[in-house]
């Protein structure tokens, strides 16, 4: 009589869980498509994920491109070399198709033209280098898979992705003929006193006043980071007058502007004496995942442009010399991107960023003040504004 109970809680438990086996068998797996030209590489990732996923994988990227547009993914993971259509290209018309899907950018090379290319116009979650360890690829893989499922629950996007190979309309802005510099704010926390001007060669803050209603709010503010402060002179000949833009020499000083103005978009210069940008690049956006961040450098290698991507989310990687007329539209791209995130703030699962090891290369040259003052900025998402 004693084993009674026993055998009836145990009948009880073993329903449960073929309930629960049933209801994990019924309830849809997430949809990943895997593309590349070698199939043994695809029937690999197939055996690796199947358990857990619905898997389509694809040899050739026109048929994953048809495959797109008949049926949702929650992840895209394409191989770059491939004879028939490069990964690059298959990202960019794949975010066209389904910007929802996340994508990731399998390569075995560094081919730096298409790994900029994959940034700048497929906008890639994640680069994996080949050969990968299995233990690795699964967590990403199911943190890209999470996003995935997280972004297929939301509208559609209200705001089309800007893709800079279609022609960009201009629009017809009457700016003030003369910015001004700031004043510091009585109540911020800084040892400037509250009648202290910066220095035409310090941080500054121009004014742009606009007539014509763009995509993007005119209080969105841009901070171009860099010592001879190119990218604010490239700036403001490419005649974008719809925004507010700050201007900075050093991180310290960007950090010190951070801390009184709200920042959307941060241009950086990435190299030669501004190297020590990478590390400022990672910190923050683990810190403000909200900021949209550009890279600009002089010299380029494939190993530094992923980095940036996995540990900094960058959203454009741009490369001198610098023209007014190709910075604009990645200054636009990102303007657009700061909005729709505004929009749909559930976006901000994209931006997470990869943790950069304490001694890895970005880090050197970045001090310990810089790291205490991240936590202090202002930010657009929850934070005490002053």
């Amino acid at each position: 009589m004693s084993q009674a109970p026993s055998n009836i809680v145990q009948l009880a438990r073993l329903r449960r869980l073929a309930n629960d086996q049933a209801h994990l068998q019924a309830a849809p797996k997430p949809k990943i498509l895997f593309v590349d030209d070698e199939e043994r590489i695809l029937n690999s990732l197939k055996a690796l994920f199947r358990l857990h996923y619905d898997v389509t994988v694809s040899t050739d990227g026109y048929h994953a491109l048809e495959l797109l547009k008949r049926e949702h993914f929650h992840l895209l993971v394409s191989d770059q070399r491939m004879p028939i259509m490069q990964g690059v290209d298959l990202l960019r018309q794949a975010k066209t198709i389904s910007p929802q899907t996340v994508r990731i950018l399998l390569t075995g090379f560094s081919d730096l033209a298409a790994i900029v290319g994959s940034v700048n116009e497929g906008e890639v979650y994640r680069f994996i280098n080949k050969p990968w360890d299995n233990d690795e690829l699964q967590d990403i893989i199911a943190s890209a898979v999470k996003i995935g499922v997280d972004l297929a629950a939301l509208p559609k996007p209200a705001i089309k992705p800007l893709d800079i190979e279609e022609p960009i309309i201009a629009q017809r802005f009457e700016e003030k003929p003369s910015a001004k510099l700031i004043t510091i704010p009585p109540t911020a926390a800084t040892s400037l006193s509250a009648t202290d001007h910066f220095p035409a060669n310090e941080p500054h803050l121009d004014h742009h006043y606009h007539y014509a209603e763009p995509t993007w709010s005119p209080d969105t503010r841009v901070l171009f980071l860099d010592h001879d402060q190119e990218l604010y002179h490239c700036f403001q000949a490419s005649e974008l007058t719809s925004c507010q833009s700050l201007s900075a020499r050093t991180a310290e000083e960007a950090l010190q502007l951070m801390q009184h103005y709200e920042v959307h978009v941060l241009v950086a210069s990435i190299d030669g004496m501004d190297r020590a940008n990478l590390g400022l690049l990672c910190l923050l956006k683990k810190e403000h995942p909200h900021i949209v961040l550009l890279a600009v450098a002089r010299l380029g290698d494939a190993d530094t442009v992923i980095g940036l991507v996995n540990s900094a989310r960058v959203f454009r990687v741009i490369f001198h010399p610098l023209r007014p007329k190709v910075f604009r539209p990645h200054l636009e791209a990102a303007l657009k991107q700061v909005k729709q995130v505004q929009m749909q703030p559930e976006l901000l699962r994209v931006q997470q960023a990869k943790a950069v090891e304490p001694n890895s290369s970005f880090m050197a040259g970045l001090g310990s003040a810089i790291k205490s003052k991240l936590s202090s900025i202002k930010s657009l998402f929850g934070r005490k504004r002053s």
